[in-house]
């Protein structure tokens, strides 16, 4: 809600992320977060990676009518050597 967000900005505070053509941020993404739309004449893309332990494999959806496709939720699950 409004009100909740309020308070957790309030409480923490808002930091911004800036930075030139290219750059990058990465955070986790239990972290608060919000991207505003993009009101410059150029093109700006997002690459959401995911991360997860071989021990935390995607399983069959429990609320959802279907699966993610592979390339949302990768059935692959051989570690990373």
């Amino acid at each position: 809600s409004d009100e909740a967000l309020t308070k957790m900005a309030d409480r923490h505070g808002i930091k911004l992320f800036t930075g030139k053509a290219g750059s990058a941020t990465w955070f986790d993404c239990n972290a608060m977060h919000g991207s505003g739309d993009n009101i410059t004449p150029y093109a700006r893309s997002n690459v959401f990676i995911v991360f997860n332990s071989v021990e935390n494999a995607a399983q069959e959806p429990f609320a959802a009518p279907i699966r993610r496709p592979e390339f949302i939720g990768a059935r692959d699950f051989t570690p990373v050597k």
